[in-house]
């Protein structure tokens, strides 16, 4: 068994450990579901009052001594009836149900109410498996450490209480979920705890707006208002987008941000996205905003006459997309409901394909070397079970991209079944400086959507063809992507991507004057430069720690001493004292660091 796989028994087997302390408090409460999640589990309970925070107390300390009494995990397989009826005289109704609808559609039941990755299909199950542990037992598919003795007792903590729906429908009756944590060790969970406190002081939902970077607000959930330096940040990473995302061969387009339902319909996002779109009628036609570019790219290139000589042809964009995302998903700039990306749509022949793929890949890892991140792993996503075109079409295309990765000499694994509906995909994880990994770039092969809109090219033979297209992007979204940053970087961002980039800070009204022409032989130096003078009435105490709280990177504090000699005392952020410099050696300092970018 390897590691991933023990930690997983590991906390499945805590949130049976969980059910069986909260049946000793509460007798009468009913089970839902207890699913392993990221960094731990969670279980389900209708229970007959609040969970307060004593009683996750008393049943953490309660799991502790059933983990200690070394209790086996028993498997059982029992017939459908015989376990309906051994839930019924438990009084577990919502155990009944899951059993009824597993004889009925098989183990993928549990993927629809946990989305549990590992679910299988089953196509005719005859019995349902039920474990054992101690006094308790729970209708469960494992899998499970042989003997809770592989637990150590203090690896583990019971986090919070949310609410849920059942099955996450509001008809459904509300219950409790309680979070659990659980890793290996006491130190992994220690470590773990202590990451969530750095976090928790970088979160940019709380950094965002003290910065003055953005703000939310009840007028429009979900969208994000951009404050002037927000706008500056994000201007700076459209930039930088332009010349390192995209690069040459690019061009640039702005398309409508909303269209007729027809383009969705020709391009099968109608039949499998239009619930996560913002649709509407005008004059009796039915509209959407867009919520992603491929199909109004695949418009415009339908528009024009290509030949093989002219492909690939590759059409940029960064307008704002919109995805009705419900109210409980939101989470700041991590999940908006309105977004851009470096998106980009490269149309091309097949013997195009890995050439195009590979030097994506060798971009996509310089890029994220800029924002001191690596590419952690690489996974090849295989056809869903919705999914437009044949098997052949599908084998044709995974072929080509796992060719690409082998020409770039990329290690990946393969990720069945997670594809787009149009074409398998190429994701990478980043990992960023915290440790936490993120589910970024992303390069997708598409063979369905240029069919589906009639698109051709003449070929060499004088035929016409039908182009593939690659969807690419590898920031991913701009607002994510931000969210990430100010979250890895604590809001403390590198000078080319600061929003202040220097803070002129006169010690007295005396040097205002002085402060101003700083700025100005700044200006003259390195054109460009973002700067701020401080001129108000206060301490140069304060004036450098509300610069220090901003993040700016480097502070120029001017007194009687530095107008005398022409130069400024300079200090970065982090109170770091350069000591007194010429204006111009300063200059040339910013411009050496913002080439390096």
């Amino acid at each position: 068994m390897n590691k991933p796989e023990q930690l997983h028994n590991l906390r499945h087997s805590l949130a049976h450990i969980l059910a069986s302390a909260v049946l000793e408090m509460f007798p009468k409460a009913q089970l839902g579901v207890g699913p392993v999640i990221e960094n731990g589990f969670y279980y389900d309970f209708l229970l007959p009052r609040a969970l307060t925070p004593q009683d996750l107390q008393k049943l953490e300390k309660r799991m502790r001594e059933l983990v200690r009494q070394k209790l086996d995990f028993k498997r059982e397989e029992m017939p459908f009836a015989a376990a309906k009826k051994y839930f019924e005289e438990k009084n577990q109704p919502f155990k009944v149900e899951l059993i009824g609808d597993i004889e009925k559609h098989g183990t993928t039941v549990f993927k629809d109410i946990t989305g549990s990755a590992d679910a299988k299909q089953q196509e005719k199950p005859q019995t349902v498996s039920i474990y054992h542990t101690g006094k308790f037992s729970d209708l469960c598919r494992g899998g499970h450490v042989e003997n809770t003795s592989e637990i150590a007792p203090d690896s583990f903590k019971l986090e919070r209480v949310s609410g849920a729906y059942w099955r996450g429908d509001q008809q459904n009756p509300q219950m409790q979920r309680v979070y659990g944590l659980a890793f290996e060790s006491k130190e992994e969970l220690a470590k773990y705890e202590l990451l969530q406190q750095e976090l928790a002081k970088r979160d940019h939902r709380v950094l965002g707006p003290k910065l003055g970077l953005f703000l939310f607000h009840d007028y429009m959930p979900g969208i994000p208002f951009y404050q002037p330096k927000g706008m500056i940040v994000r201007n700076e990473l459209e930039k930088f987008v332009r010349e390192a995302s995209y690069g040459e061969g690019y061009s640039e387009v702005r398309l409508p941000q909303m269209f007729d339902a027809e383009i969705f319909r020709t391009s099968g996002h109608w039949e499998h996205f239009r619930e996560d779109m913002f649709t509407f009628k005008i004059e009796e036609r039915d509209f959407a905003l867009k919520p992603m570019n491929c199909p109004g790219h695949m418009a415009l290139f339908k528009q024009g006459l290509y030949s093989y000589k002219n492909l690939p042809i590759r059409f940029a964009e960064m307008t704002t997309l919109y995805r009705n995302e419900v109210t409980g998903a939101l989470n700041g700039l991590f999940r908006a409901r309105a977004f851009a990306q470096d998106d980009c749509h490269i149309f091309l022949t097949p013997d195009q394909i890995a050439d195009e793929v590979a030097e994506l890949l060798k971009r996509t890892k310089k890029i994220y070397k800029v924002f001191g991140m690596e590419i952690e792993d690489v996974a090849l996503s295989t056809k869903p079970e919705k999914a437009l075109g044949t098997d052949a079409e599908w084998s044709k295309a995974e072929t080509a991209l796992a060719q690409a990765l082998k020409k770039a000499k990329w290690d990946y694994e393969i990720n069945p079944g997670d594809g787009a509906f149009y074409g398998p995909k190429i994701d990478m994880r980043i990992k960023d400086v915290l440790g936490r990994k993120w589910q970024l770039a992303t390069i997708q092969l598409d063979f369905q959507q240029p069919k589906r809109f009639g698109l051709e090219y003449v070929d060499r033979d004088g035929t016409k063809k039908t182009p593939i297209v690659i969807h690419r992007a590898l920031l991913g979204s701009f607002e994510r992507f931000l969210g990430i940053l100010i979250e890895q970087f604590a809001g403390a961002f590198p000078i080319w991507l600061a929003p202040i980039q220097a803070s002129i800070l006169p010690i007295s009204n005396k040097q205002n004057k002085y402060a101003k022409q700083v700025a100005k032989d700044l200006q003259e130096f390195l054109p460009g430069l973002r700067l701020e003078i401080d001129d108000r009435d206060e301490s140069i105490g304060k004036k450098i720690r509300e610069a220090e709280l901003q993040k700016v990177p480097y502070m120029l504090v001017v007194g009687e001493k530095e107008m005398k000699s022409k130069k400024a005392a300079v200090r970065t952020r982090g109170q770091k004292d350069l000591g007194a410099m010429a204006i111009k050696k300063f200059a040339d300092r910013v411009k050496k660091e913002l080439e390096k970018r």
